[in-house]
């Protein structure tokens, strides 16, 4: 991927492109996916053998957390006019982070991001050795050799522009050690930019960030997902960004439940105090989008979230002009333009 054509690019499902032409772009969504797959360890499955469709019946309960295997898969055909419509409210790319393993189709992308003109960035890599145990048993070197060829060659003629979404990895597993090593490698190798999820707690998360920076990996080519359950912890927000890596709040737009302990009132707050604090281009921003109840179309904020709800809410607690645009444009610009590669 640090060949002349994708140095200094974002690279979309359409091709390299100039990163000035992103525009507001979302960092961590689902487009077209199965997570079913990914939640088979689940014991609330077992209360829905009958696999039942979100309907208008149904809708309350899936709200507030009844399990529903229909929910968790999102299909083209549901997502082109949501897609359409975060492009009518001046949103220009997303970053699609579905896995392999999860129900990516990289062609079903590549129409998407044709029929809707927003530009779609596709992730790629291993979830996690936990969710995918397949993972464990792979040498490092194989995992590597093989999130290298979907960034450089693609996936049915698609290529891939960021190494994630990788899942809540325990540097204390070898089999998680083995595939934080393999993404650092190609990270380094590539120059590409890398989503991983915050580890369970905060020292786990350090030590993971520890163990990629000593295989290559650029802190300020990383982005550390589901940052927005230590919205009301800033100190160790900021001890992250103070990393260089970028910290990412990517549940914003969910209804507030008593299975939710943060809200998107306190993700504002910490935001701006990240801001006060001089780290504010070291955030990201995106919607939660990973099932259906997500959609607008089932009473969900949609992709177009942020820019329609959340930034405006912003501005009413005193954010101004330009952090808006560094928030949602800048960052994720700087953020997945490729670099050079090492190595």
């Amino acid at each position: 991927m640090s060949t002349p054509s994708a140095t200094g690019r974002v690279v979309t499902v359409t091709g390299p492109i100039d990163p000035a032409a992103l525009g507001r772009t979302a960092t961590s969504v689902h487009l077209v996916s199965d997570l079913n797959d990914a939640t088979r360890a689940d014991p609330a499955d077992a209360g829905d053998a009958d696999g039942a469709r979100v309907t208008m019946d149904r809708l309350g309960a899936i709200v507030l957390g009844a399990p529903n295997r229909d929910d968790r898969r999102l299909s083209e055909e549901i997502v082109r006019p949501e897609l359409a419509d975060f492009a009518a409210l001046g949103g220009g790319a997303v970053v699609e982070v579905t896995g392999a393993d999860r129900g990516r189709r990289p062609r079903a992308l590549a129409r998407l991001a044709e029929a809707t003109g927003v530009t779609v960035v596709m992730g790629c890599g291993g979830y996690s050795p936990a969710r995918a145990p397949e993972l464990a048993g792979r040498p490092a070197e194989d995992l590597t050799a093989e999130i290298i060829g979907e960034l450089r060659d693609g996936v049915d003629g698609v290529r891939a522009g960021v190494i994630g979404e990788v899942g809540a990895l325990d540097p204390g597993r070898d089999a998680d050690r083995a595939l934080a090593t393999s993404v650092a490698d190609a990270a380094r190798r590539t120059g590409a930019p890398v989503l991983v999820h915050r580890a369970a707690t905060a020292s786990a998360t350090h030590e993971l960030l520890d163990l990629m920076a000593a295989h290559g990996a650029d802190p300020g080519r990383i982005a550390v997902a589901h940052c927005d359950g230590l919205a009301t912890d800033v100190d160790a927000l900021a001890r992250l960004a103070a990393r260089g890596v970028f910290v990412q709040f990517d549940e914003l737009g969910r209804l507030p439940t008593v299975n939710r302990e943060i809200d998107d009132q306190d993700v504002a707050a910490a935001v701006l105090d990240l801001a006060e604090r001089g780290h504010a281009e070291r955030v990201l921003l995106s919607p939660r989008v990973s099932r259906k109840i997500d959609l607008k179309a089932f009473g969900g904020g949609g992709y177009g979230f942020v820019i329609e709800q959340f930034v405006p809410y912003l501005r009413y607690l005193g954010a101004d002009d330009a952090l808006a645009d560094t928030l949602t444009a800048a960052n994720p610009r700087r953020w997945l333009t490729v670099t050079a590669g090492r190595g």
